[in-house]
């Protein structure tokens, strides 16, 4: 196996100190800012299966008529408002837990006794991700050139910062929009709520393939067979929650 370079070593080392540099904020949009990619996309689909599971379940039991509309709008929204309040309490708490874990990293290395104990903490975090393509040598190297970086880190904060609620509250407004595809349908078909209900449910798996699709394209696989296969996939979540009464 190739030995590793002191340029290689020099790119991880600068790659190691871009990840704890902040990116500039000053041309993001709000969601964007606080929620990568991947996670934008996982809170949409989970906020249309959550709709889509509504609304597959309310049309077995509403009736007809002005009322069975009013019925419908006002339980998908409270539906996903109570979701979007829990998925951000939910991010607040992963993120600070992820936070502490990186915190008590860092100073497990700081409070080593010598460079030994520093050097073996942090051979334990990164052998398990450098063994199946380095030698245990190219190991003690990588070890030994990131361990003055790791004391010039900025420990991160032991608390809820800012931008844990900044990510909770984008959290919450992506659940929260995507109950709207939903409601349209009934806001044009006021008098048929049945077709509206069909025109919804509709308009939610398209979307979920669309979501799916943009998933697929994120990570680089064929975006229309993601798309479908997203799509198949939360019918089959939705099927089971029906049986199981959710």
């Amino acid at each position: 196996m190739t030995g590793i370079t002191d340029g290689s070593l020099s790119r991880i080392q600068e790659c190691t100190e871009g990840l704890y540099l902040r990116p500039s904020k000053s041309k993001q949009r709000f969601v964007n800012r606080y929620l990568d990619p991947s996670d934008r996309l996982e809170e949409v689909l989970c906020g249309l299966i959550m709709v889509l599971d509504f609304t597959l379940i309310a049309g077995f039991t509403a009736g007809s008529g002005a009322q069975a509309v009013r019925h419908l709008l006002m339980a998908a929204l409270g539906c996903n408002v109570a979701w979007g309040v829990i998925d951000g309490a939910l991010y607040i708490m992963g993120s600070l837990t992820a936070r502490r874990q990186r915190l008590r990293f860092l100073m497990t290395l700081r409070n080593a006794s010598n460079e030994r104990e520093a050097f073996s903490a942090l051979s334990g975090q990164l052998d398990p991700l450098l063994e199946p393509a380095t030698t245990a040598a190219d190991r003690a190297r990588i070890c030994h050139t990131l361990l003055p970086l790791m004391a010039q880190i900025q420990l991160p904060a032991a608390a809820v910062t800012k931008g844990d609620i900044y990510g909770s509250i984008a959290i919450f407004w992506i659940d929260f929009s995507a109950v709207f595809p939903a409601i349209v349908p009934f806001l044009v078909f006021r008098h048929e709520p049945r077709f509206a209900l069909r025109v919804s449910n509709a308009l939610l798996l398209a979307l979920l393939f669309g979501a799916g699709s943009m998933w697929g394209k994120y990570n680089r696989v064929a975006p229309y067979l993601t798309g479908l296969f997203t799509m198949l996939i939360g019918l089959a979540l939705v099927g089971v929650a029906i049986a199981l009464g959710g």
